[in-house]
Parts: structure tokens; sequence; C-alpha cells
């Protein structure tokens, strides 16, 4: 065998392993896609067969209810600006523990 048709027969073994890696990850790839299509579907089957709900009619809110209407309104407020301040504090909190002496 002459010098090119080494070279040949190594660049085509060289390249036939490198499809096969390819084709290996192509199927690794396809594995995880279709364990994620499968849990996708069942979470849409899910999501399909609740009931519609059907929303109640409004009434009209008297005078001796507003006090304690503004009041839950209130709490609600307060416990939404709690949890946007716990988010934040929690956000700080991971920025400050990361070490930037580690990357």
């Amino acid at each position: 065998m002459s010098g090119f048709g080494l070279v040949f027969l190594l660049v085509a073994m060289a390249s036939v392993y490198a499809l096969g890696l390819i084709g290996y990850r192509l199927l690794l790839s396809a594995k995880r896609l279709n364990t994620q299509l499968t849990k996708s579907k069942a979470l849409i089957e899910d999501l399909n067969s609740f009931e519609m709900t059907i929303p109640s009619k409004t009434e009209a809110n008297t005078g001796a209810e507003l006090l304690s209407l503004l009041g839950q309104r209130r709490k609600i407020g307060q416990a939404k600006d709690q949890r946007v301040k716990a988010r934040r504090r929690r956000l700080i909190q991971r920025i400050n523990d990361i070490e930037i002496d580690k990357r």
C-alpha cells in the first residue's frame, strides 16, 4: 500500500469514527427529546381533563362591607409586598454567596 492509500484509509476511518460519534450524540438527544415529549403529553392531557370553571356572578357590595373589603385588600397588598421583599432578599443573598475566586 502506498503512502497515499494509507493516508486515505486513515482519513476514511477517522471520518467513519466521527460520523459514529455524531450519530451516537443524535441518538442520545432523540432519547431525551422523547422523554420530554412523553412528559409534556401527559401534562397536556392533565390540563385538558380539567373541567372549565364558570365564574360566579358579581354582587354589589354594601357600605357596611366596605371596611372589611378594604381591610382584605390591604392584607393582600401587604402579603404581596412581603413576597416581593423576600424574593429580593433571597436573590441578594444568592449574589452575595457567589465566590468569585473559584471561577
